[in-house]
């Protein structure tokens, strides 16, 4: 049980990670412009994209991916997966559309956080103030701004990492990825208890140890926080 879970969980981990770091940068970068675009057609144009994206399940993109990007154009060989440290280019060939996958569901969802929590943001006395100042604009959008309502879009990032090391079911079963979600249907379909019961004890430490990361960066990310 434990060799098999320790030879899917790099798989997963990988995943996780890539996936993280596109959706990160994509959905607080295009929240942020869309906030500063309040009310013009570059904001409609971000929220309608991301309503788009949040509303198409991960098993059309990641089917939609395949048939286009592998099947009729040929621009990407048949996923098959191979560590990074084997081979970097299979491994990224191989992981860039589960990559997409993850992080178009999610880069929907931190698109609208961000942009909420800045135009919330741009509200308050001490953002005024630092305008009044005569700050320059990036430096009010960032160290103030999205700074202050950062602790919101924390949490969301890390309980949605830790469920992402948990084992991406669908994504990994499309892609054929041998991950811990993989393993982990796999083990059901087998009635394989001892293995269920494993995966599901790692998924849920990964969770309490993000939920005690992110108690730890609010104080990081907040000035107004301070750990006791």
């Amino acid at each position: 049980m434990l060799t098999l879970i320790e030879t899917a969980a790099p798989t997963t981990f990988w995943l996780a990670t890539g996936a993280f770091i596109l959706w990160i940068t994509a959905g607080i970068s295009l929240g942020i412009f869309a906030a500063l675009n309040h009310g013009h057609w570059p904001d409609r144009l971000v929220m309608g994209i991301s309503l788009v994206g949040y509303s198409l399940p991960s098993f059309f993109i990641g089917l939609v991916l395949i048939f286009f990007v592998i099947l009729q154009f040929g621009w990407l060989p048949f996923p098959s997966y191979i560590s990074p440290f084997d081979n970097p280019f299979q491994f990224l060939q191989t992981m860039i559309l589960p990559w997409i996958v993850l992080a178009v569901l999610n880069t929907a969802f931190y698109m609208r956080l961000t942009r909420n929590q800045v135009l919330e943001t741009f509200n308050e006395d001490y953002v005024r103030t630092a305008r009044a100042k005569g700050l320059p604009e990036r430096t009010v959008v960032v160290k103030h701004a999205l700074r202050a309502g950062l602790t919101p879009i924390v949490t969301a990032a890390g309980m949605d990492l830790a469920y992402l090391l948990g084992g991406a079911i669908i994504t990994e079963s499309i892609f054929s990825l041998p991950g811990l979600g993989a393993l982990a249907v796999s083990s059901v379909l087998e009635s394989d208890l001892p293995l269920i019961a494993g995966i599901t004890l790692v998924t849920a430490t990964i969770v309490i140890v993000a939920n005690l990361v992110v108690d730890l960066l609010y104080a990081v990310v907040d000035p107004r926080v301070r750990l006791a």
